[in-house]
């Protein structure tokens, strides 16, 4: 839920990410085919998942550093956790601004209804992908994923929110691409037989603690922060924040 930002200390707060963060604009825009679900499958066909070198275990913030990267999300600045365990794991933020798919690119246009075009991006114009990689061992599937939020500041609307939150990065994206299928009026019949390359699209992305959360900012320049926590088999990481810059259009 989008709140004004109207305390000075949760601006100057944001504003840290003004020194340590990285400034982020849209991919540029890709061809694409068209067609209704032509277009979806060509998309998908196009990324040919692969496993992530973060479906392991990652052992330095140049690992995570490379695996967003790899997914077109441009990183923030690193980060630690303190665990119940006593170990205080280093971890790395990123985003990516729409209009964009994480792995496949711009699909914006895609899929022509009534004469009319649709963005069936995960992440539409007006909106950033988080992403978040824990380095070290994180074997948490099946556990609550939402330990982890997102605090943004919109410096042109001066809109923001102090809770966003993330989830799984691939089921993140993964729902997205469903959502933008139904939207766009692509047949039911269609989107059933394209969840499997979908669900092979979201076994691609890092699984091992990764976090993913999408968030409708608006256009503008956005501050962001990533913190929170992540389960560690019985122990429980809390993470400081990492702090970045995204542009939206």
């Amino acid at each position: 839920m989008k709140i004004p930002f109207r305390r000075a200390a949760a601006a100057t707060a944001m504003t840290a990410a003004l020194v340590a963060g990285a400034t982020l604009d849209a991919p540029a825009a890709t061809a694409a085919p068209t067609g209704e679900a032509l277009a979806a499958k060509t998309a998908l066909d196009r990324l040919n998942p692969q496993p992530q070198d973060a479906a392991d275990v990652l052992s330095s913030i140049e690992a995570a550093n490379a695996v967003l990267k790899k997914l077109g999300i441009t990183p923030f600045t690193p980060t630690i956790g303190a665990c119940t365990d006593f170990t205080f794991p280093s971890a790395l933020g990123g985003a990516v601004a729409g209009p964009y798919t994480p792995g496949i690119g711009d699909l914006s246009g895609t899929i022509p209804i009534v004469n009319k075009t649709f963005d069936v991006n995960a992440v539409r114009k007006g909106e950033i992908l988080y992403g978040f990689v824990p380095v070290g061992s994180f074997d948490d599937s099946g556990t609550d994923k939402s330990g982890m939020r997102v605090a943004w500041f919109n410096i042109n609307t001066f809109e923001g929110s102090i809770g966003e939150p993330m989830g799984g990065l691939g089921e993140t994206v993964l729902n997205a691409l469903s959502k933008r299928f139904k939207e766009a009026g692509v047949p039911e019949s269609t989107v059933e037989n394209l969840f499997p390359a979908l669900k092979s699209l979201a076994n691609a992305f890092p699984s091992n603690g990764a976090r993913g959360g999408l968030v409708d900012t608006g256009s503008g320049t956005v501050l962001s922060a990533i913190y929170g926590s992540i389960n560690k088999g019985d122990a429980t990481c809390y993470f400081f924040p990492s702090l970045g810059i995204a542009t939206a259009k």
